[in-house]
């Protein structure tokens, strides 16, 4: 059974819940955009930057295309020094910063000489067999080639840019610049990306240029050539993701034909991503606790009443435990007059939320409620201590002699008409009075929920009025509680079977299965009669059960083996196993377990368990007849069953109880009622035992009055299973020479 929660506990676990989920929607969206938002912004820088340094880089290159085409076609090879040449001049003085160039000059085809400013060619050097000059040459055309690496002694990494020298349309030499690598590598170098981005150049398939130069790591070129490969263009869509890097790669450069790659790691995007969604989630929350404190502030007084209300019950429209208990401190013990405690406990609420639906449960309170409410006097107050028990609170009159208390009682143990049918209800009441029994509320609902607890040993009563004594009693029984945990994983429960004789014959056709209990942690024998009340008011009762039919099985099993002939067996079924969503599953696996048949077991049930849910009671009792049990009813006539039950139950034996059959020889009236339910009994095709027979006179009125069979102290106590063949065996002897006398 779940707790109850407060609705001003829901509230705030509600607005606490929303105020979680909207902050935690808040930060997925804020990361999202954030994250989307930083992604674009950083694509943009970088096409903004590729763009900016390709027009540079273009400028750079178209110029100096320019510059030595024009130098190439005004150059006159016949002899002119090239300081002396007007082109060389012409240049000199529109670049006087040279662009980055490094040489600057001009080569013969026919015999390789090489007029060059500036530098002194290597002893047998020939430019005629460098790649550039032999890519110029065959390209016939103003270009740039690729990167290399010079022979000078610092090796130097240059870019040269060749121009066709022509006389009569024939080719007759190269006209070339060399600009420093490095010079167009610093234009990059300048450019900051941020987020420790990089910039490089690479050729038109991927490959890095002159890498030892550009000291760029080469895991990425693989994928920067798959991505050219792909044909990716300057487009934003084209930016791409790797494992680690965020790459962008721009279209060639004109004339050089390398494209420049922008590399950004994502780890650092990342971060950035988180720390400026952490900054909007700080402002949004700060922003929202103020709101928040804003909004007390300015609306305590009209929260007051909200919540005073939700501290009502949802159902019931009662107070709830804490506004109960904070009316009768303020309201009722200040007067300092007497009054009394009730916590008053529905004994079946769990059985009963099982079985009908949320909407009959809430009827069903309501219900409750009323009836509570008539009985109480005029100064009291009513309250929810949970969904299965009320909480009251009266002031006593004078000469109050548990008049209000037996007619509450008498009232709540009334059916219940709901939703078109009758629904029983189990009800206890612990009750305490102030100031004799405490002083403060918390003491007297102690003591009460103490009263309540020592109920369980007093089957009739439905209602305990706490005294000191009770505390002792409730120690009591949590020592029998605990020791009953320990006993039932020791296998300290033992059975003992007592016979049943048929009263015509003599002959003994059953016995009843009884358990027995010597705790070693108490150091004593205890009675059924103390540890069953508390196995059923602790939720043990299961557990015992299910010890006690295993063994009962066995024992059955065991004396089949040895050929020993017991018709019946018959086993005591509390209303909880009987209820158990499990106890007929379980029951039909143990019996199939030791291969014992289902017409060898009688199963005993008590009128009261009828009375907790008829409908599921009769519907698994049906079950269990069915599939070969007898069902008996146990200590006929002390409980409130309707007779009706009797022609709805699939029942073979009708038990009366012992409180019937005391002094039946001397008791008339006793008499009458035991031949009226004996003949109605067998009206009814029931068989019919008397229980605790402990004289002849008293088996003798019963054989008189027609009952079949009798158990009792007068045949024999309850037996161990050995004593119990030994019984039987004696009695068989015994048969046996009365009919040899007799003979």
């Amino acid at each position: 059974m779940m707790l109850r929660i407060s609705n001003k506990n829901k509230l705030i676990a509600s607005f606490v819940a929303l105020l979680l989920v909207g902050l935690l929607a808040s930060t997925t969206v804020a990361y999202f955009h954030v994250k989307k938002r930083l992604e674009v912004a950083i694509q943009q820088e970088i096409q903004l930057k590729a763009d900016l340094v390709a027009v540079k880089l273009n400028h750079l290159t178209q110029n100096t295309i320019e510059q030595v085409n024009h130098f190439a076609l005004h150059l006159d090879l016949s002899g002119i020094e090239l300081e002396q040449h007007p082109s060389f001049e012409y240049f000199l003085l529109r670049h006087p910063n040279h662009n980055g160039l490094e040489y600057l000059g001009y080569v013969v085809d026919s015999d390789g000489y090489y007029g060059i400013a500036n530098w002194q060619a290597p002893a047998g050097y020939d430019p005629r067999k460098r790649p550039w000059y032999i890519e110029g040459k065959k390209a016939n055309t103003a270009r740039f080639g690729k990167p290399y690496i010079s022979v000078d002694s610092d090796l130097q990494a240059l870019l040269a840019v060749t121009a066709p020298i022509t006389q009569n349309s024939k080719f007759v030499g190269l006209a070339t610049a060399h600009i420093k690598f490095d010079y167009v590598l610093a234009i990059l170098r300048d450019l900051d990306l941020g987020l420790a981005g990089k910039a490089f150049l690479v050729d038109q398939y991927g490959n890095l240029d002159l890498p030892q130069i550009q000291n760029v790591d080469l895991t990425w070129q693989a994928e920067v050539k798959n991505i050219i490969k792909q044909g990716v263009t300057s487009s934003l869509n084209n930016a791409t993701n790797s494992s680690t890097q965020l790459f962008y790669i721009t279209d060639a450069i004109e004339h050089i034909a390398s494209r420049i790659v922008f590399a950004v790691p994502k780890a650092a995007v990342s971060q950035k991503i988180y720390q400026d969604t952490l900054t909007l989630l700080i402002k949004f929350l700060l922003i929202f606790i103020l709101v928040m404190f804003a909004l007390y502030l300015s609306n305590r007084h009209l929260l007051a009443p909200l919540f005073n209300y939700l501290e009502l019950d949802s159902v019931t429209r009662l107070p709830s435990k804490k506004h109960f208990k904070q009316q009768i401190t303020q309201d009722f013990l200040p007067l300092n007059k007497p009054g009394r405690l009730l916590i008053i406990n529905m004994e079946n609420f769990s059985r009963i939320t099982a079985a009908y639906p949320a909407t009959t449960v809430n009827l069903l309170q309501n219900k409750i409620k009323e009836r509570i409410q008539l009985q109480l006097t005029e100064h009291s107050l009513l309250g929810n201590f949970s969904e299965s028990r009320y909480i009251a609170y009266y002031q006593l009159s004078e000469g109050d002699n548990n008049e209000l208390l037996i007619a509450l009682t008498s009232a709540l143990s009334q059916l219940y008409e709901v939703a078109g049918g009758e629904i029983y209800c189990n009800f206890r009441i612990g009750v305490c009075d102030f100031p004799e029994h405490g002083n403060d509320i918390e003491t007297l609902i102690d003591n009460s929920f103490s009263a309540l607890a020592s109920i369980s040993r007093q089957h009739n009563n439905t209602f305990a009025v706490f005294t000191p004594k009770i505390n002792q009693q409730f120690s009591d029984v949590q020592k029998i509680h605990n020791a009953m945990t320990k006993a039932l994983y020791a296998k300290e429960f033992t059975m003992v079977y007592q016979p049943q004789i048929n009263s015509l014959s003599g002959e003994l056709f059953a016995v009843e299965a009884l358990v027995r209990w010597h705790s070693k942690a108490l150091n004593r024998t205890v009675s059924p009669a103390e540890f069953i009340p508390i196995a059923e008011s602790n939720g043990l009762m299961v557990s015992l059960g299910e010890n006690i039919i295993r063994q009962v099985f066995s024992q059955v099993a065991q004396w089949n083996e040895q050929g020993l002939t017991i018709a019946k067996v018959s086993i005591n079924i509390s209303p909880q196993q009987l209820l158990a969503h499990s106890f007929y599953d379980n029951l039909m696996c143990w019996i199939n377990d030791v291969k014992v048949s289902p017409k060898q077991i009688e199963l005993e049930i008590t009128e009261t368990s009828l009375l907790q849910d008829p409908t599921a009671s009769i519907a698994v009792l049906n079950k269990l007849n069915q599939c070969g049990f007898s069902i008996a009813i146990d200590d006929f006539g002390t409980g409130y069953s309707s007779l009706e039950y009797l022609n709805t139950m699939p029942l073979h034996k009708l038990k009366i109880d012992r409180s019937f059959v005391i002094d039946l020889d001397k008791k008339t009236k006793s008499a009458v009622l035991v031949k009226t339910i004996i003949a109605m009994a067998h009206n009814l095709g029931l068989e019919v035992l008397a229980e605790g027979v402990e004289n002849q006179a008293e088996a003798s009125t019963l054989q008189v009055l027609g009952c079949d069979n009798i158990q009792g102290y007068l045949y024999s106590k309850p037996l161990s299973a050995p004593d119990l063949v030994d019984y039987i065996a004696k009695r068989e002897q015994s048969n046996i020479k009365q009919l040899r006398q007799i003979a």
